[in-house]
Order: C-alpha cells, then sequence, then structure tokens
C-alpha cells in the first residue's frame, strides 16, 4: 500500500472511530515516521492521532505524535479565547462579528480541539475600516493593509485576518459577482447573539427564519468552496481542507439549497474541482456528499491528479525561496505550471486571469514577493 493510501485510510479511521486499515503493517519506525510527518504537513495529525495508537504505532513515533495533539488542543483553546475577546471588544463599539473558516469548520469535527488552524479569519460586515481602528486603539496592535482581501495583526500571539470581502474581489474576475451571491445570501441574516460565533438561527421562529437559515447555509457551503478553490488554483489544498469540505456538506446536509449550489458551481466553472472533491470524499473518506458529479474520463483524470496534489503538493523548485528577481521568476513558473489547476475551477479565460493578476499586484506591490 502506497503512503499516500495509507495517509487517506488514517485519516477515514480517525473520521469514523474504525480501526485503520494499513494492508500489512508498517514494516519499520521510518515508515512510521513518515507516515507521521506526511499528516503533520497537511495539519491533520493531531486527529489522527487517536487511530496512529490503534494501529499500534511504535512508541518512539507515538509520543511526539501525542505531543503534537496536545500542542492542538491547547492552541485551539488559546484561539477560541482571544476569538472571543475580539468579538467581545468589537460587540461593545456595536460591531457585529462573523467567524469565517477555522473554529467555525471545527464545530463540525467528531471532537473540535482536533482540528489544526492559523489564522483567525473575521468578517466585520462592511465596517472592517472601524474594526481596524479599534484594533489599533483598543486592542493596542499594529494593522497591516498590504493585502486586498484583508487586513492583518497579531493579537496575543494569534494572527488575525480582517476580511474586507468574503472573496478577493481583485482576482479572478469573477470573484466580483461571486461576492455579490455570497453577500445576498447573507443578507440581513448577521449574528442575532455575538458570542454564538455561528451562523445558526433559532430554530423556534417559525418559517422566517427557517429560510434565513437555509440561505446562511448554502453561503456557507459556497463561501467554502470558492476559499478551497481560490487556494486550489494558487497553491494547494491539503487533506485539513478535504475535511472542513466533507465534514462541513455532512453536517449541513439537509439545510442547504443544492440546486442552488450546484448552479453556482456550474456558472462559476468549479464543476471538474467540486466533482473530484467528492469522490474523493466517497472514495477515501466513505462520505457520500450531496451534490451532482460526472463521471467523465476528464473527471475522473482530474479526481486522480487531485487526489495526490491534495497529499503532497505540486513539486517545488530551489528558486522558491529566493529574493527579489529569483522570487518574480519562481512566480513566472509556477503560474504556468498551475494553468490545469487554474482551468477546474474558474470560468474566467486565461488573458483575464493574467491582467487580473498583474493589475492585483501593481496595485499592491508588496504582493509580488510575497512568500505563502
Amino acid at each position: 500500500m502506497t503512503e499516500m493510501q495509507l495517509a487517506y485510510n488514517m485519516l477515514k479511521a480517525a473520521l469514523d472511530g474504525s480501526k485503520p486499515c494499513l494492508g500489512i503493517e508498517l514494516p519499520d519506525t521510518n515508515h512510521w515516521w513518515s507516515l507521521f510527518r506526511l499528516l503533520q504537513r497537511n495539519r491533520v495529525a493531531a486527529l489522527c492521532y487517536e487511530a496512529a495508537a490503534t494501529a499500534g504505532a511504535p512508541r518512539t513515533v507515538l509520543m511526539p505524535w501525542l505531543a503534537e495533539h496536545e500542542k492542538a488542543v491547547d492552541w485551539h483553546r488559546h484561539q477560541r479565547q482571544v476569538q472571543q475577546d475580539i468579538i467581545d471588544t468589537m460587540a461593545r463599539h456595536g460591531i457585529e462579528t462573523l467567524v469565517l473558516k477555522g473554529t467555525r469548520l471545527a464545530q463540525y469535527y467528531p471532537r473540535p480541539e482536533e482540528r489544526e488552524f492559523g489564522d483567525l479569519d473575521l468578517y466585520f460586515y462592511d465596517r472592517h475600516k472601524e474594526a481596524d481602528r479599534v484594533a489599533r486603539n483598543v486592542l493596542k496592535v499594529e494593522v497591516s493593509n498590504d493585502a486586498h482581501h484583508h487586513s492583518k495583526y497579531n493579537y496575543r500571539g494569534v494572527t488575525v485576518e480582517s476580511h474586507y470581502d468574503f472573496v478577493n474581489v481583485h482576482y479572478p474576475p469573477s470573484n466580483r459577482r461571486y461576492e455579490a451571491l455570497l453577500k445576498e445570501l447573507v443578507g440581513n441574516n448577521s449574528l442575532t447573539d455575538s458570542k454564538s460565533q455561528s451562523l445558526k438561527v433559532s430554530r423556534t421562529q417559525g418559517l422566517k427564519d427557517s429560510t434565513a437559515q437555509g440561505q446562511l447555509s448554502t453561503f456557507e457551503i459556497l463561501f467554502l468552496l470558492r476559499h478551497m478553490a481560490c487556494h486550489f488554483a494558487s497553491s494547494r489544498i491539503t487533506l485539513r481542507e478535504l475535511t472542513d469540505w466533507a465534514l462541513t456538506c455532512q453536517a449541513l446536509q439537509g439545510e442547504v439549497d443544492w440546486k442552488r449550489v450546484q448552479q453556482s458551481v456550474d456558472d462559476y466553472g468549479m464543476r471538474p474541482f467540486a466533482s473530484a472533491l467528492n469522490l474523493i470524499a466517497e472514495r477515501q473518506l466513505g462520505i457520500v456528499l450531496p451534490l451532482q458529479n460526472d463521471n467523465n474520463p476528464d473527471i475522473l483524470a482530474n479526481t486522480a491528479s487531485l487526489e495526490r496534489d491534495i497529499v503532497y503538493g505540486s513539486p517545488e523548485t530551489d528558486d522558491k525561496n529566493a529574493d527579489g528577481l529569483g522570487r518574480l521568476t519562481w512566480k513566472m513558473r509556477r503560474w504556468n505550471a498551475l494553468a490545469w489547476k487554474r482551468k477546474m475551477v474558474y470560468s474566467d479565460s486565461p488573458s483575464s486571469l493574467m491582467l487580473a493578476s498583474l493589475t492585483s499586484h501593481a496595485e499592491k506591490p508588496r504582493s509580488i514577493l510575497h512568500k505563502q
């Protein structure tokens, strides 16, 4: 069994509580170390700790694995405290907060504290400038505005991204229409309780709120998919993002307007990506998702490519970490190498994507040499 398949099997066992299917026992400690590091790079090592213990990982590997698990749990607790501190601070200044990704998605995991995450992504309902002022004056942090999509600051050791919009409206061009779609779905259905950290509305308030809940759940699916698609097209997604997608779709299955989701997937060119994701979730994790899938040869080829890319990413060249002209050269090479990914997720023409990218970098020059 390949290392990639072992990683998928370990993740499936972590999610459904079964004993990992390893085919045969891993022959030596080195193979266990390799698997552990691979799951670390995919941000699911903490999630897979109990599965590794059940599978009989040697103690020399299991002890560092346990440390990884405890570190993730502690960080989750700390980040939730920081998140609540910011939410409360903004509420005192009349600013509502919507938590995106991260701790929001953790609620769909079997054990939320095992979902690993780094940045804290917040949206302030078009009041990000006021929120930045509160961050500067009350939280006493330096706020950076080098990016189009969000401002950024560090608060109590946590990197916070204050989103101007749900998706980067500067690239690709179609994101401007997609942003309008997302804002339409959110509408006036903002948080009723600033401490809830959730899009959920009360189920006891009748048909009106039931409709609002469906819109918000549909928003969550469409936002998550587009966010993943953009990251995939510019770099990669990992096993953590695959897990986010599968568990969120599963949890919200009965609340989402899937016809509208499917229509948006088709309209914005994401069907190859979404179909491949869903096939991988079903084949590797045993989770059947409600979106319509394609089984034509192109989609199946995309699935095989995506399946490996999720685990390993694209091969990197030595000039990835170069500075100056070397960094620019690496970015140009990567742009060409990732053409197949853009074709899977965007309906925009290649020329419009190139023009939008150049314009975006010209407006924010520091982004040209930004290292992900």
